[in-house]
Formats: structure tokens, sequence, C-alpha cells
């Protein structure tokens, strides 16, 4: 039997401790959430939305200039309206106790009266909650609407503190308001003054107010205590009049006023006419004057009395009602392009929101204009060449020579004369 050769292999086996499986402490842990949120520094320009739990009334505060949002800040158990299609957004709700801390249902406000006196903004979103929250509202509603006039739109606050009234005479100007005891009533626009403003203005009793319209026979009405928001075509300015103050406002431009109950407009404002320039009316005025002084003397000249009688008058009975007539139709044309009529007198102490009702105002895009060259013609362009090289250096040479004379300016083609000059 041969012998067997072995094979001996040697094999270095190193034995150490088996890694222990790393579990996150929990600040890791937090450590690695906080990655989702960025350093409140590294926002800038930006206005921060404040959430206050401790409430006890609503507040209101625009945000944006112009102020296009409006913040609110409402107490528990307290309602908000808020006009359909605007609300941006809720926030600064404690929603771990309680699935559905915000209550929501459409409200309808006097619907049969908005629509009859032309306010068509009649529905709103109320929102209720056991908690305090916030919201966002914009000014801008997302609803489809005929009537939309302009996406410039701003807001104003008002705090009603129950003595005294708001008149709101543009019928979509109110976004959203709160408030237990606050009341939003509709009342017809008065047609004419009270007697004791034309007593003062010794002007007739059936004096026109200005503020009737067919297509907005209405107002609306904020009395009580409450928040509201207002919102007015461009830019809203306020204006506080002293007692016996006045003012001339276009009634286009006059969002609201403060009232003392739902029968005092008719107390401060009347309609008011810029005069008019009546020399051709004077002058047709003067002519029919003269033409009755000379058929009043043909009357008593003629001995066919009667029948001079019945055409003088029958003359100037059409004259009259001629000129009746051209004074109506120029009013109405002066009404139609001008705006004359459209303006109304305010006397104070009163105080006024007036809206700036600016259109919409469309900017030049530069980033999508392009820039070309434009060729100059070959006439033009072999002119500037000849002028270029028809001039030599020695053209532009000039030299100030100051005297008692004064200060002469010459040109040169060189200097050589002025230095012989002065050696």
């Amino acid at each position: 039997m041969k012998p067997v050769r072995q094979l001996n292999f040697i094999r270095k086996v190193s034995v150490g401790a088996s890694p222990s499986s790393s579990v996150p402490s929990p600040t890791q842990a937090s450590a690695k959430v906080d990655h989702s949120v960025s350093d409140p520094k590294n926002i800038k320009y930006a206005d921060n939305l404040a959430v206050k739990q401790n409430l006890e009334l609503a507040e209101f505060q625009a945000l944006g200039i112009p102020p296009t949002i409006m913040s609110v800040q409402s107490p528990p158990s307290v309602p908000v309206y808020i006009r359909r299609g605007s609300l941006l957004s809720v926030y600064g709700v404690d929603s771990a106790n309680n699935k559905a801390p915000i209550q929501h249902q459409l409200e309808i406000i006097n619907p049969i009266k908005r629509f009859i006196y032309g306010n068509y903004a009649s529905s709103y979103l109320k929102l209720i909650s056991t908690t305090p929250f916030s919201m966002l509202v914009s000014s801008i509603s997302r609803n489809f609407s005929i009537f939309t006039k302009s996406n410039n739109k701003s807001f104003v606050s008002l705090n009603l503190d129950g003595i005294n009234d708001w008149a709101i005479l543009d019928n979509q100007a109110l976004q959203v308001y709160t408030g237990n005891s606050l009341k939003v009533g509709m009342y017809k626009l008065p047609y004419y003054i009270l007697k004791a403003l034309s007593k003062k203005y010794e002007i007739p009793s059936n004096s026109l107010t200005g503020l009737y319209k067919w297509n907005s026979l209405g107002y609306t009405l904020l009395s009580g205590r409450g928040q509201v928001g207002l919102v007015g075509n461009g830019t809203i300015y306020n204006v506080n009049l002293r007692p016996e103050e006045e003012i001339l406002i276009n009634q286009n431009n006059l969002l609201g006023i403060s009232v003392n109950g739902p029968y005092d407009l008719q107390n401060c404002i009347l309609k008011y006419s810029f005069p008019i320039n009546n020399e051709n009316d004077s002058d047709l005025q003067k002519q029919i004057e003269t033409t009755s002084i000379k058929l009043t003397k043909k009357e008593v000249d003629s001995s066919t009395m009667g029948t001079y009688g019945y055409y003088f008058n029958l003359i100037k009975d059409g004259l009259q009602s001629l000129i009746t007539s051209f004074k109506k139709i120029r009013s109405v044309l002066l009404t139609y392009f001008v705006g004359n009529q459209e303006f109304i007198k305010i006397v104070g102490p009163r105080n006024l929101l007036l809206q700036s009702n600016s259109p919409n105002q469309y900017k030049l895009d530069n980033n999508n204009i392009s820039y070309s060259t434009i060729p100059l013609s070959s006439k033009s362009d072999k002119h500037v060449h000849q002028q270029i090289e028809n001039k030599t250096a020695s053209d532009y040479l000039n030299y100030v020579k100051v005297d008692k004379s004064g200060t002469n300016f010459k040109s040169t083609p060189d200097f050589k004369e002025t230095i012989e000059k002065k050696v």
C-alpha cells in the first residue's frame, strides 16, 4: 500500500464582537423631523400668519399692499359669515380631541329683498367652531357672475361699537362679517331729501338725493356690534367730515357712509349739478323777446287784432316748448357723456369710505419684447459714411480765448499759430 500524501490547509479566522443595531435617540429623531421645516429667517418679504388661541373678540387684519387678503382670528362659538367663493384657508385648528372642530353651512341672507334691491351677493358661508381658529379671506369671489366689474379690489375693516350705523352703497362690498349682535339689513335708497335739509339750503322739498338708480334700488345697513370686512374697487380712502363741512363726491365712488338709523341718508345727501354756461339760451331768449315785441306792435297797429294775437301766442308757445325740449335733451346728453348729474353733496359730520374705482391696468411685459436693430436705408447709410470719411482729426480741434470782451470758442486745424504768437 502506497503512502497517501496529506494536504494541510491553514486558515486564519478572526473572531470579534458583532456590531449592535444602533437605535436613534429621541433627540436624533427630532433632528431628522426638523429637516422638513426651514428656519424662519430664510423666508423673507412674507407676512407671518400668527395664531391666537386666547380670544374674546374677533380680530380682522388686512394683509398686503394693497390689502387684498383679510386675516380673521375668530374666538370659539362665534359665527363668521364669509361670502361664498372667497375663503382661501383655515388654519390654527386643534383637531386632536375633536374630529370636526369647525361646522359650516350655507346661509342665504334676505334673498328676496336683495334681489329686488339689486344686491346680488346674498349667499354666505357660515363657519363656527368650539375652539379658536383663523382663516384667510380673498377680496375676489370665485363665483360666476355676469356683473363682475374689476379684479383690482382691496379690503377695509370696520369695527362697529353700537354707537352709529353704516350704510354700504356698493351692493358687492360686504365680504366677511362676524358678531353675535351685528345686524345686516336691506333698505330702499331714498329718492327725495328731507324737509329739514331743504330748508337749510333753501331748495325745493322735492329735491333729489342722487342715490336712486334703476339697477340698484337698495343699500345694506350695518348696525349693532361686530367686525366687518368690506371690499372696494381700487384703493379705499377714509374721509372724516366735521360739522357743517361739505364735500362733492361722484356717486359711483362712494362705498359707505356713517348714519344714525335707516332713514338718515336723506338728511345728509343731495344731488349736485355743476353750473352750465347758458349763453346760447340767453341769446335764444332775447330773440324770442324781440320777436314778441315786434308781433305786439303789429298786433296793436293792425285792424285784424284777433288773427295776429292767435298766431302770436301760437309762435310764442312753440318757441318756449322748443327751448324746454332743448334743455332737457342737453341735460340728458351731459349726463350720458360728461357725467354731470352723478355728483352728490354730503354734509357733515360724517365718516365716508371712498373707492378709487380704478380699471384694470395692463403692464407691458418687457420679457416678451424682442429688440431688433433697424437697418438704415442705403441713402442714409451712404450719407453717414460720407460725412465720417470727409472729416479728419483736425476738424475736432477747438480752443478757448478769454479776454475782457468775454469767452470765445474757436476751432483750428492745429495749434501752430497759437504757439507762434506766444513765442
